[in-house]
């Protein structure tokens, strides 16, 4: 809607790529993982937010979650295979805390590869459709006090199915 005169951009990583280009071992082990989202952020897993991300993250953990995913989804209309991470990964389930710190790193680089993203320079009238499912975005906060008004929606999804049949799952909170 409003699009500053420079900066702004978004970005987009496909995961569907990034799957494909994990070597077979990581392959395998990525099928089998889990991994705990959540909207509470006091873990140590996600980059840092900038103070705008801060704030509206505050706004959603207003109603917090946790999940269980499989960190390898079995997408539902193309059958590829996704990998799952990006900001709201807590920790790889059953995986010690550093460990987990170390194969989200490994498996969020290849999703963050430059071969594996797009990035898109924004112009007054654009609309962009993307697949949460086989993607991550990442609105790049880089032009100063300029304003950038964006608006959009999410529809309902399914539950991510696992490359063993298993859906994803509600956690407690407190565990």
């Amino acid at each position: 809607m409003t699009v500053p005169d420079h900066g702004g951009d978004m970005v987009w990583a496909n995961t569907a790529a990034a799957y494909d280009d994990l070597p077979a071992p990581l392959r395998t082990l990525a099928e089998q993982l889990r991994v705990l989202h959540t909207n509470l952020f006091d873990y140590a897993i996600a980059p840092p937010m900038t103070s705008d991300d801060a704030q509206l993250y505050a706004r959603v953990a207003s109603t917090p979650y946790r999940t269980e995913h499989p960190l390898v989804r079995i997408h539902p209309d193309t059958g590829e295979r996704t990998l799952v991470l990006g900001h709201f990964v807590q920790k790889i389930a059953n995986v010690s805390s550093a460990d987990s710190i170390r194969l989200f790193r490994t498996f969020q680089d290849y999703i963050t590869r430059l071969e594996n993203t797009v990035r898109w320079r924004w112009q007054a009238g654009d609309v962009a459709i993307w697949d949460n499912r086989a993607t991550q975005h990442y609105a790049i906060n880089d032009y100063g006090d300029a304003r950038r008004l964006m608006r959009r929606i999410t529809l309902a999804g399914d539950l991510p199915v696992g490359v063993d049949g298993r859906t994803s799952n509600a956690r407690d909170i407190a565990a």
